[in-house]
């Protein structure tokens, strides 16, 4: 079963423009300092699952630069998810995300954070893995290559970062009059909650 993420969810979190708000350092100011790694534990809901929930897991060792970010824009826009697809399947892990109930889960390519008018949106899109019985099977699920990852945070009372999230583990994307569209392969997404970051 396929659906489509709304196009007010495509413009928030994964628009090309979205990819790359802010600006460009020019060539005469000091490069920005890179942000520490940084932990997130949340809870995942599950669809269609006998465990409905499980412990999640996201592990951001660093963000994407503005050049790489317009370098994917780029491939997504002439070439199409295929070209985007190859160029994440060359880059190396920046980050991680793991579920309790399974192994490995998948890494993380490309990861922006920026603000919103209650505290931040960290976005990452990736290449999910593909297992062995799934490729040879080479069913309809073979053309969704892509997790998204969406972190929602806000600063409580006592000045941690909490929020909510979704996690969607196959989807396909595509730029349509301009603007993108977002395919999702699957019931529901994986929705996170409880999000903290350690």
């Amino acid at each position: 079963m396929k659906k489509r993420i709304g196009l007010l969810f495509a413009i928030c979190t994964l628009g090309v423009a979205a990819f790359s708000q802010t600006p460009t350092p020019s060539s005469t100011s000091a490069p920005p300092a890179q942000p520490k790694p940084e932990h997130f534990t949340m809870v995942a809901s599950l669809p269609r699952s006998a465990t409905t929930t499980a412990w999640a897991d996201v592990r951001v060792s660093r963000y994407t630069s503005n050049a790489t970010t317009q370098r994917m824009a780029a491939l997504l826009v002439e070439g199409g998810q295929d070209a985007l697809v190859k160029a994440l399947e060359k880059a190396k892990p920046i980050g991680k995300a793991s579920l309790s109930s399974r192994v490995g889960f998948f890494d993380l390519k490309m990861i922006r954070s920026r603000k919103t008018p209650t505290g931040r949106r960290i976005i990452s899109v990736s290449d999910r893995p593909i297992g062995f019985l799934e490729a040879y099977g080479a069913g309809r699920s073979m053309d969704y290559k892509l997790g998204i990852l969406v972190l929602d945070l806000k600063i409580d009372k006592k000045g941690k970062e909490v929020g909510q999230g979704i996690l969607i583990y196959a989807s396909k994307v595509k730029i349509k009059k301009g603007k993108l569209d977002i395919e999702y392969l699957g019931l529901h997404p994986i929705s996170l909650r409880n999000v903290r970051k350690v």
